[in-house]
Formats: C-alpha cells, sequence, structure tokens
C-alpha cells in the first residue's frame, strides 16, 4: 500500500492527504462503496500517526468498511459539546476547529486540526460524549468510524490497544505543557508562542519566512488566546512595527522565527495577564 512519502514535513503530509481526498473522494459515500485506491487515501490519513503507523491494513479495511464519508460546508456545526459522540473522525481535507460553549457569547478555541489527524478518540473512548463544539473550516471531509467498529478491532488485535495509548498519552502530554506555559508566559510571549506552533503545524517556508497555509483572522487568534481582539490587534502591531510578522490579505509570515523563540524564552517583567474573554461578533 502506497502511503504518505515519509521524508516530508508534517505540513506537506497533510497537504498530500487533502489533495489526493479532494481530488479521488466524493462528498458523501459508505465506506464499503468506496474503491481501494479510495480506501488508501483514508489508510494513509490514519497511519499518519506515528503510533498508528503499523496498524494492519486488514484491520484498517474492517474499520473502512463498518464507516462512513461525509463532507461539512465551512462553518458547519458537526458537534456541540456533551452532544453523543460514538464514532471518531479521520481528517482529509478542510480543517476542525475545537471549542468550548459558552453561555454569554464568549468564543474560545482549542485548536484547529489538519489533515491527516485523528479526532474523538478520548470522546469515544470515556463517555462517547463531544469534548467541545465541533465545527468546519472549509469544506472538510471526515472520515466516520463507529465506536463499535474500533472496539471490536480491539478485541480481535489487543496488541493494538497500546499504540492507541501511546497517542493519547503524548496528546497528554502536549496538553499539559500548553498549560505550564501558558500559566507561565506573558501575553506576548504567549502569542509568539501560538504564532510559531501555528507555523509548524500550517506553515510553508520560503525566502520571506513561514507562511502560514491557513487564513486567520484576528478573532481566531483571540478566541485561541482567550483574550479581546483589541489586545491581540495591539500586540500583533507590535511585531509588525519589528519586522517579526507580515500580514498580507488575510496570510501570516512569520518573518524572523528566531526572535519570535527569544520572545517565548523571555520571562514576563511583570505580573502576568489576566485573560480577557473575547466576545464573538
Amino acid at each position: 500500500m502506497q502511503g504518505a512519502p515519509q521524508n516530508l514535513s508534517p505540513v506537506d503530509r497533510a497537504e498530500d492527504i487533502s489533495a489526493k481526498a479532494a481530488a479521488n473522494l466524493p462528498l458523501q459515500s459508505s465506506g464499503r462503496d468506496l474503491s481501494r485506491k479510495q480506501r488508501e487515501i483514508i489508510w494513509t490519513a490514519f497511519r499518519n500517526h506515528e503510533a498508528l503507523s503499523a496498524w494492519p491494513e486488514a484491520v484498517l479495511d474492517a474499520l473502512v468498511e463498518a464507516g462512513s464519508l461525509r463532507t461539512y460546508a465551512d462553518g458547519e456545526l458537526i458537534y456541540l459539546a456533551n452532544d453523543p459522540c460514538t464514532d471518531i473522525h479521520i481528517i482529509l481535507s478542510g480543517m476542525l476547529e475545537w471549542g468550548w460553549p459558552s453561555t454569554q457569547g464568549i468564543r474560545a478555541v482549542e485548536t484547529f486540526i489538519p489533515p491527516g489527524e485523528l479526532a474523538n478518540l478520548t470522546a469515544v473512548m470515556t463517555d462517547q460524549r463531544s469534548i467541545h463544539n465541533q465545527r468546519a473550516r472549509g469544506l472538510t471531509r471526515l472520515f466516520h468510524i463507529p465506536a463499535d467498529a474500533l472496539n471490536a478491532a480491539l478485541e480481535r488485535e489487543p496488541t493494538l490497544t497500546a499504540s492507541l495509548l501511546r497517542l493519547l498519552a503524548t496528546r497528554a502530554r502536549h496538553l499539559h505543557d500548553c498549560l505550564g506555559n501558558l500559566g507561565l508566559m506573558s501575553f506576548r510571549a504567549r502569542l509568539a508562542g501560538h504564532l510559531l506552533a501555528l507555523g509548524k503545524r500550517y506553515g510553508h517556508t520560503d525566502n520571506n519566512g513561514v507562511t502560514l497555509g491557513i487564513r486567520l483572522s484576528q478573532e481566531d487568534l483571540a478566541a485561541l488566546l482567550m483574550a479581546s481582539r483589541q489586545h491581540v490587534n495591539k500586540e500583533l502591531r507590535w511585531f509588525i512595527d519589528r519586522q517579526l510578522v507580515r500580514i498580507r490579505y488575510g496570510r501570516i509570515t512569520l518573518v524572523d522565527t528566531a526572535e519570535l523563540e527569544s520572545i517565548v524564552r523571555q520571562p514576563p517583567a511583570h505580573s502576568i495577564e489576566p485573560f480577557e474573554p473575547h466576545r464573538s461578533v
């Protein structure tokens, strides 16, 4: 089975999966009706995680047989937080926005998830309810695998459970690292850190720097940082004035990643700025 070239960067692998999905997959289909070539695109996306790279083809084929391909329009709500969530998602194209609900109209986003990622493992392996509000960004293809099919595969191949535990443990470690840094950084350092993380996940390097392959508004950045748009605008202007960041036609380019990394490492000069909730408009 041909997979995504392993010498590609995570960004390029995600784009390779997305391009193949857009060119070869229908908008909607049951897994049973997909050709082998189409199934291989889904297998490649699943195996994009290092912990899952050795899953056997027969197991993946059974998961595809039990699942379904669906496509969501830009901005379409897929799950509300605490909705029943009995399937995992393989992201094939587009992007998932994971956020938290609020009765005060505050928008808070945990992350934007690119193609080649597996979503909802924690939800389906605990109480089978969505942890987040899940929304499509751009035309988004997801392959849904029912929890029952995953559990059946693990019963047949119990050694595969360890690979899922490694994946979940890696994600938990990353989340704890982020939370620890969040409490110790100044707002400027947190913004620089988020921009660098987005650059690693979505960036393309050229002579101008690292340009994000996704369009993010200041409202998006404010939701990621759980701050006001005005505060984000002020700090972005500080970066732009010092030629650390450039924004053109909605595209963000990290011009000086070394200096941004230096800002992340700097201790706050004063007390940590409190979160400023951002209200959606």
